[in-house]
C-alpha cells in the first residue's frame, strides 16, 4: 500500500509533464495568421462567338477577342479574360463548336456586368451570355 501512494505523485509528475510537451508541441506548429483577405462576388461570363444566325464564326478568334477585351476595359477597372471552346445543342438537336471567352471581374457591380453583357449581345451578334455569380474570398498576396 505505501508504494502505491508513492508511485501517485510520480504518476502526476509524468502526466503534467506530459501535457506541458503537448501544449508546447501546439504553441510551436501553430501556423501563423492568414492574411487579410475579402468576401466579394465575382462575375463570370461565358461569351460564345458564332454568330446566332448562321451558327457559324462571324469574327476570328483574335477578332472577337478584342472586341471583348475593349468592352471589358470600358466597363472595368480589372478582369480576366481567358479562351475556352464551347459546345451546345441546339433546339433541332444539332451540336455546335465554337470559341468561347470567358471573364471574370471581381467585386464588379452587378449592373456594370449587364450593360456589358448587353454590348457584348450586340457586338457579337448573340441571343444571350452566359453569366455565373458567386461569394467568393480574394486576396491581393504580395509574398513573405
Amino acid at each position: 500500500m505505501k508504494e502505491r501512494k508513492n508511485l501517485i505523485p510520480t504518476v502526476l509528475s509524468a502526466l503534467a509533464l506530459v501535457l506541458a510537451l503537448a501544449a508546447l508541441i501546439v504553441s510551436i506548429t501553430k501556423k501563423a495568421p492568414a492574411p487579410a483577405a475579402d468576401t466579394v462576388k465575382q462575375y463570370v461570363m461565358y461569351i460564345g462567338t458564332n454568330d446566332k444566325d448562321t451558327y457559324a464564326p462571324k469574327f476570328s478568334q483574335e477578332e472577337a477577342r478584342n472586341i471583348v477585351d475593349e468592352i471589358c476595359l470600358k466597363h472595368f477597372e480589372g478582369y480576366t479574360l481567358q479562351e475556352a471552346t464551347g459546345s451546345w445543342t441546339d433546339e433541332k438537336n444539332n451540336i455546335t463548336h465554337e470559341y468561347t471567352i470567358v471573364c471574370y471581374f471581381d467585386d464588379a457591380d452587378e449592373a456594370t456586368v449587364y450593360k456589358a453583357a448587353d454590348e457584348v449581345i450586340k457586338a457579337l451578334n448573340q441571343n444571350t451570355v452566359l453569366i455565373e455569380q458567386d461569394e467568393i474570398r480574394i486576396e491581393y498576396y504580395s509574398g513573405k
